[in-house]
């Protein structure tokens, strides 16, 4: 019987209340969520600093030439390879490639 009347007072103080779910959906942030282009005007100049990317103006004009080449169907490839030490803006141009469709 002792177990028995721990378990009525045990339910007796229990109270339940509602909870209204509060999940949102988040963007991902990563080191070059940022880049939306490669940051060029229609002639292929490259701006000091537009679509989340500045500097590397040679990359990013020789990037735009080879977007413009394939989107005028001149030279079909699987692949573009990108190669340089850390740090100097590879995965940026990738992204600001991808962000020109």
């Amino acid at each position: 019987m002792v177990s028995s009347n721990i378990v009525t007072d045990l339910k007796a103080n229990i109270s339940t209340t509602p909870v209204q779910s509060t999940i949102q959906t988040l963007e991902r942030i990563g080191a070059h969520s940022h880049v939306r282009g490669l940051g060029l005007d229609e002639r292929l100049e490259p701006r000091d600093s537009a679509q989340g990317m500045v500097g590397q103006h040679a990359a990013r004009k020789a990037a735009g030439m080879i977007v413009k080449i394939v989107q005028n169907a001149k030279i079909a490839g699987r692949a573009v390879l990108m190669a340089g030490p850390p740090g100097t803006g590879k995965t940026a141009i990738a992204m600001g490639v991808y962000g020109r469709h």
